[in-house]
């Protein structure tokens, strides 16, 4: 199928078939039919295309998905083939495709996590404390090493 915003410039060569023009960049004989009828080609914008049954089907899923929750263990789950039949015995006409994308963006959305990496001044501090060896007038010995990290202005310090 050929992708829309291309514009397709076909040569009708004497003696070839619109048949044999449209298949080489792979269109319908219609497309090759509208453009022989125009001079200049013409390229068409195209948004994204609305999707009413997946909007409609979206509100729809959150009812089935509320009554089967709770009544619901971890191990069973909730699958787009039962909410599906469930909705097509209610009368709403869809696939099983367009459910599961709604199911699956429904899953995405609730499996994000916002974690705000926001540090007021004084609110947060690391410390790290931990066994050294040092060196000093030639003798090594062993000391200890305290690292505190002030987290609203990254700066660290150390004491031995």
């Amino acid at each position: 199928m050929p992708r829309m915003d291309r514009v397709h410039v076909i040569v009708l060569v004497e003696g070839f078939s619109i048949r044999r023009v449209a298949r080489e960049p792979g269109v319908s004989r219609q497309v090759v039919r509208s453009r022989l009828g125009t001079s200049q080609p013409v390229r068409r914008e195209s948004g994204p295309r609305p999707r009413p049954v997946l909007a409609r089907i979206a509100r729809r899923i959150e009812k089935p998905m509320e009554e089967w929750g709770p009544g619901t263990t971890a191990k069973q789950r909730i699958t787009g083939t039962r909410v599906h039949r469930q909705l097509v015995e209610e009368g709403l006409r869809t696939g099983i495709t367009t459910l599961r994308q709604v199911l699956a963006e429904r899953r995405r959305q609730r499996s994000e996590v916002m974690i705000p990496l926001v540090h007021r001044p004084g609110d947060e501090a690391q410390v790290d404390f931990f066994e050294v060896t040092v060196e000093v007038a030639g003798m090594v010995r062993k000391a200890w090493k305290l690292v505190p990290r002030l987290m609203y202005s990254g700066r660290d310090e150390a004491w031995i």
